[in-house]
């Protein structure tokens, strides 16, 4: 069978499609008309005439044209074609023929291009068993407008005419619909849509009948292998991926033991994010490691070493600040600057080193199991439609539905509990719970923060957890003489900071950007793209 894959315009083996039509010898290209004749044989086979004619100017049309298939009439055969008497050589593209001339065309004469071809099978047995032939009209494809177009369906004389289609006029054992196109403006008749012709499945051979089969083997494999792919992750997550019962949460003021800012959104999460970059680099900020400006509306980030900090740095800020800086004191991170990879490579790094295994575990044999059985079902399902594919008479479509939802299934099941899979530690399950408390603490908790040590100590934290508006709602600290100068300038660099941009979360889709285009601009050269034209 071939299949429809293109929407075909009627175009000439050149392309374009033509706004409006103001003449016959100069303005825009169309089709003069084009005719299909569907015979219906005693055996029930179809035999199917396209004529059309076309006045090429040698711009749109050079050589002849090209369209689509139908893919609703069962497999085609015995394909012939001529332009006025002589025989052309056809060609396919997917689901469309090429109807051509090997040398361009005459301009400003009417050439006529005549192709057959035959439907053996085109009949569907209804459930009411009836006979059921569909066509889709080639016309409703065009993009290049055309003058006419007819549709005559003929009927076996020796047999009880069927029930016709809705519209056309009928003549003995034929029906017939012409139709006036583009050219005519508004005067042009609607699409025809799709024709059904209806007949006594009594009336067609039984070669010429399609009906649903009933493909039980494959029906079980793949009903087997969905529910084995859930029931593997459900089980596996039930046993080793669950995350224990935190019990009672109390608010907690202060930062989880033994956990850096970015550490904590990493342990929380169980994974790292460029959220987790963004909090590293306002903790640096916070500890007035560096500067850190938004420049050109926030396309690029500017950051500075401070030389004249002393202060001890989380393992994972400290390596992130040497891969950031690499012995520069001013560095400036905009698309494209591997910097900003390697400097998160560095971070994620150490933190894994530091969290991974201790305060959770990624259960990796799990998560490949897992990501194996979705693979092994997603190949089952292609071979399954595939082969229901390939059966013109009897396809079965609950093959075709069960092996599109074992695609999904197995790609989209192993994704999701690839994460699910995660599970906190002992240790971890600990961290998690303070990490919890701190997040009561920033959300629940509606009382005034006037201290703001206090709030710049906890600022990176309320970042990490996605908690920094409510945090910077609750501060209200207004008399700051008390506050030391470090504490001050940093308070300071938040308040404008926040005048311009509402948010330190606003630097985050300045990092995804960063990244996004650092990673594209390492895969550079190693795909290529094509394109082209007939």
């Amino acid at each position: 069978m071939i299949h429809r894959f293109v929407r075909a315009g009627l175009l000439a083996i050149g392309l374009a499609a033509a706004p409006s039509v103001q003449g016959h010898d100069s303005g825009p290209e169309f089709i003069e008309s084009f005719d299909t004749t569907l015979d219906i044989q005693e055996d029930g086979a179809m035999a199917v005439t396209h004529v059309i004619d076309v006045h090429p100017h040698g711009n749109e049309i050079r050589r002849g044209l090209f369209f689509e298939l139908p893919d609703d009439v069962g497999p085609l055969s015995g394909f012939v074609a001529t332009l006025g008497d002589d025989p052309i050589d056809l060609k396919f593209d997917g689901g469309a023929v090429v109807v051509a001339a090997s040398e361009p065309l005459a301009i400003q004469e009417t050439h006529r291009f005549v192709l057959r071809y035959r439907a053996e099978s085109p009949w569907w047995q209804t459930s009411s068993g009836a006979a059921r032939l569909s066509w889709t009209p080639v016309t409703d494809q065009f993009e290049l407008a055309w003058r006419d177009a007819e549709l005559r369906i003929e009927w076996q004389e020796a047999e009880e005419p069927p029930q016709w289609p809705v519209g056309g006029m009928v003549d003995g054992n034929a029906w017939t619909r012409s139709l006036r196109g583009p050219v005519y403006g508004e005067q042009a008749d609607g699409t025809v849509g799709r024709v059904e012709l209806q007949a006594k499945a009594s009336s067609i051979g039984p070669q010429a009948l399609r009906s649903y089969g009933t493909d039980w083997p494959w029906r079980v494999s793949l009903a087997v292998g969905l529910m084995g792919l859930i029931g593997f992750l459900h089980t596996a997550w039930r046993t080793v991926g669950r995350d224990p019962d935190p019990g009672v949460v109390s608010a907690r003021d202060t930062a989880p033991d033994g956990l850096s800012p970015a550490a904590t959104r990493f342990v929380d999460h169980m994974g790292f994010d460029e959220t987790t970059f963004a909090t590293a680099l306002v903790s640096l900020r916070t500890r007035r490691a560096i500067e850190l400006t938004v420049e050109d509306e926030n396309e690029r980030l500017l950051l500075e070493k401070r030389r004249d900090s002393s202060v001890e740095l989380p393992p994972g800020e400290r390596a992130m600040l040497q891969a950031l800086f690499d012995g520069e004191t001013r560095v400036e991170l905009a698309p494209g600057d591997r910097r900003a990879m390697h400097a998160m490579s560095a971070l994620k790094k150490k933190l894994g080193e530091e969290h991974r295994g201790r305060h959770f575990v990624a259960n990796a044999v799990q998560r490949a199991w897992g990501l194996a059985l979705g693979l092994m079902l997603v190949g089952l399902a292609i071979v399954a439609i595939v082969v229901q594919a390939r059966d013109a008479l009897t396809p079965d479509p609950w093959v075709i539905g069960l092996g599109v939802v074992s695609v999904v299934t197995g790609i989209v099941a192993p994704l999701v509990y690839f994460e699910l899979f995660k599970a906190p530690t002992r240790a971890g399950a600990e961290a998690k719970r303070q990490i919890a408390g701190l997040k009561h603490y920033f959300e629940e908790d509606r009382s005034p923060v006037t201290e703001a040590r206090h709030f710049l100590a906890l600022l990176p934290y309320a970042v990490a957890l996605d908690r920094e508006a409510a945090w910077r709602d609750r501060f209200k600290g207004e008399d700051e003489s008390g506050l030391d100068a470090e504490s001050a300038e940093v308070l300071a660099w938040y308040r404008e900071f926040h005048r311009r941009y509402e948010q330190i979360g606003a630097i985050v889709p300045v990092i995804a950007g960063i990244s996004a285009t650092s990673a594209a601009n390492g895969a550079v050269g190693a795909s290529g793209a094509s394109a082209g034209g007939v």
